[in-house]
């Protein structure tokens, strides 16, 4: 008998849609995407014209002269990064080495230029830090970000201040505007650090309500919806038919599972169960919802669906599971019930007259679609007995 490793690598060959790694990007992704594509479209104009003003001036600045057409490379390389879809993460950590190069590189000129004016040299130097602040909150975890913040900004200030106290003019008095600056800029670093926190509680809680959700409506084994979940699915497809729109579902119950279980043991059971539970929703549309209803009980919801379209649905999933075995168990066939929502139907009417169409395929046989039909006679939120119709290896 194969072992358990065995089994699930048997379990995973046929290709399967929903087996197949999705190698697309996460909505996030496209949208910081986005925002940097945007971001670089206004900066290269910016950079640009800041650079060819500053040629036709008589002592033009020489941050500008020569970092300029660094920055304006580093920009142009990443734009067709990012316009062909690379990793953003290498395009983000070259980005912040640039701009905080820029930014020590304008910090250092307050110190190597003497008889400049120091506001002059560094109050661009801030707004740079600004921007490197919030290109590090969105590369690193707020701890760091916050870090390398803290120590850019105190850069930042020191120098000037060194620069103007070796020159013998480090008045106060005499430097409010730089003062105003800095304290400004310290402003505006404090609020974005605490919107980051924010954002990363909010993020952290928001991840763990998830969690909770995906725990309490999610079957553990096949990661399929679970009953819990399946119910409002139900009441979608009950109050469509309320707008005059059909809604069928489709009750699956696997045939001697306990047999399975007894010869090969739970392990192979269990097996069985994912491998059906993917057999599923690769045989179903998008807008269709499979979910493990108990056991080895499988409910399927059909909107949009009559009475002919679901069972044409379940036929096809009645041949898939017969024709696909699922080793070590083998051919494992399934009995299905089928019905579609009528004026009056609620969650349990609903399905129990598929319960019963199931229970008809199992008493008939088994490997087989039952249709179950209302009683003309029937009242409102009353279960009939149902017209049954027998699809099957017999109808073949």
């Amino acid at each position: 008998m194969t072992n358990r490793r065995e089994r699930r690598q048997n379990l995973r060959l046929p290709a399967l849609p929903e087996q197949v790694p999705d190698n697309g990007v996460s909505w996030s992704q496209v949208l910081r995407r986005r925002v940097y594509l945007a971001a670089l479209a206004l900066g290269i104009p910016v950079l640009l014209m800041v650079w060819v003003l500053q040629l036709g001036q008589p002592a033009p600045d020489q941050y500008i002269l020569y970092a300029h057409p660094l920055l304006l490379l580093m920009c142009i390389w990443a734009g067709g990064w990012v316009l062909r879809g690379r990793p953003l993460r290498l395009a983000e950590q070259v980005v912040f080495t640039f701009n905080a190069v820029a930014v020590l590189a304008q910090s250092l000129m307050t110190v190597l230029t003497p008889g400049a004016s120091v506001l002059d040299l560094s109050s661009s130097t801030y707004w740079m830090l600004v921007a490197l602040s919030i290109l590090a909150f969105l590369i690193f975890d707020t701890g760091r970000a916050a870090l390398l913040t803290s120590m850019s900004y105190l850069l930042c200030v020191t120098l000037p201040w060194a620069a103007l106290l070796s020159r013998g003019e480090g008045s106060l008095s005499a430097n409010t505007s730089l003062l105003r600056v800095q304290l400004t800029c310290g402003a505006i670093l404090m609020l974005l650090s605490g919107l980051a926190w924010y954002r990363a509680q909010f993020l952290q809680e928001r991840s763990e309500r998830l969690t909770l959700y995906h725990l309490a409506h999610t079957d553990p084994l096949t990661g399929l919806p679970n009953r819990r979940a399946l119910y409002p699915a139900v009441d979608a497809l009950l109050a469509s038919t309320a707008q005059g729109t059909a809604g069928s579902v489709i009750l699956l119950d696997l045939d001697h599972f306990k047999r399975i279980n007894d010869t090969y043991g739970h392990n192979v059971g269990d097996d069985v169960l994912m491998y059906t539970a993917a057999l599923l929703r690769s045989a179903l549309r998008d807008g269709d919802t499979v979910g493990r209803w108990g056991g080895e009980e499988f409910l399927i919801t059909l909107p949009d669906t009559d009475t002919l379209g679901a069972t044409r649905v379940a036929e096809r999933v009645r041949r898939l599971m017969k024709n696909t075995p699922q080793p070590p168990a083998g051919q494992v066939t399934a009995s299905l019930g089928v019905a579609t929502c009528e004026p009056g139907d609620d969650l349990r009417v609903l399905t129990a007259r598929a319960d019963a169409a199931m229970y008809e395929a199992k008493q008939n046989g088994r490997n087989r679609v039952v249709v179950a039909q209302r009683s003309e006679l029937a009242e409102p939120g009353m279960l009939s007995p149902p017209t049954l119709t027998l699809w099957g290896e017999e109808a073949g």
